[in-house]
């Protein structure tokens, strides 16, 4: 099969290239993939549980753009059998923030929760826990809280009894879950990025490249002529040797006839016209 060496070299080289970048992007996918559906997205680990009915926490803002809310969160069946729009029994507890001078800052750094919403009754991030009040919203909100100092959040019953509960730090809990989302999303994306570049664009122009190399004919053979050595020599010249010499060219042999008589000897020839009149100037004979 005459087919053009190079070109189907490059065509096999490109397609194989993209077809190693689609098995690539098709690992990364999966693999992100995976990453997305195991995630841990466990809030446990940025729990703090109180003492007494108290627990403490550094305000810190790395960025200076604000921070998502510390949550208060208290044992309470996620319900709301009245449909008032929170969970029922939320708002008999009370949550106050003191400041590190023992100063009762509530008012400025405290927003109530106990909200209730059918998305997180399907979901609940917190579970058997519910948001009873946020501390410190100064991304959504504009809590007066000071960065790098510390807050103490109390919780008491309707009766003004020290009530166990957890805080949760939502802010951190918040970047790790972005951060972790971000790398395997863009992951998935490159991945899928990948695979449909190559798929789409990389494998087609190799497998033409291919079949052009393929379909092209491989590089002409030179002509053949006659070797200088066994080339018929033309009328008029004469032939040369290996050494590029003219060869000597013999003489053609004639064959030479027999005289007419036998007695020419020497120079003597018989005349051959007498010999020719006498033959028919004699008489025929009986």
């Amino acid at each position: 099969m005459s087919m053009n060496k190079g070109v189907t070299i490059a065509g096999g080289v490109v397609t194989g290239i993209f077809i190693l970048l689609t098995v690539l992007g098709g690992v990364l996918t999966g693999s992100a993939g995976e990453n997305l559906e195991n995630i841990d997205d466990d809030p446990s680990p940025y729990y703090t549980k109180s003492q007494d009915g108290s627990a403490t926490f550094t305000y810190v803002d790395e960025d200076r753009k604000g921070s998502v809310a510390f949550q208060v969160l208290v044992s309470l069946d996620y319900v709301d059998n009245d449909e008032d729009g929170y969970v029922d029994g939320c708002s008999d507890f009370n949550v106050t923030v003191t400041d590190a001078d023992g100063t009762d800052v509530t008012e400025d750094v405290i927003s109530r929760g106990c909200t209730f919403d059918e998305w997180t009754e399907e979901d609940q991030i917190h579970d058997g826990l519910v948001i009873s009040a946020y501390v410190c919203e100064t991304f959504y909100s504009d809590a007066n809280c000071t960065i790098n100092s510390d807050y103490t959040v109390s919780v008491t019953d309707s009766n003004n009894e020290s009530v166990d509960f957890t805080l949760f730090d939502n802010d951190a809990y918040a970047v790790l879950m972005i951060t972790a989302i971000g790398e395997d999303l863009g992951s998935l994306l490159g991945g899928l990025g990948l695979s449909s570049a190559a798929c789409c664009c990389g494998i087609p122009i190799g497998l033409i490249i291919l079949i052009i190399g393929l379909a092209l004919g491989g590089p002409q053979p030179p002509f053949q002529g006659y070797n200088v050595g066994s080339q018929m020599p033309m009328a008029g010249a004469m032939p040369s040797n290996q050494m590029g010499g003219a060869v000597p060219m013999q003489a053609p042999v004639q064959s030479m006839q027999p005289p007419l008589s036998s007695d020419a000897t020497g120079t003597n020839v018989p005349d051959l016209s007498e010999a020719y009149t006498n033959q028919f100037s004699q008489p025929p004979t009986e």
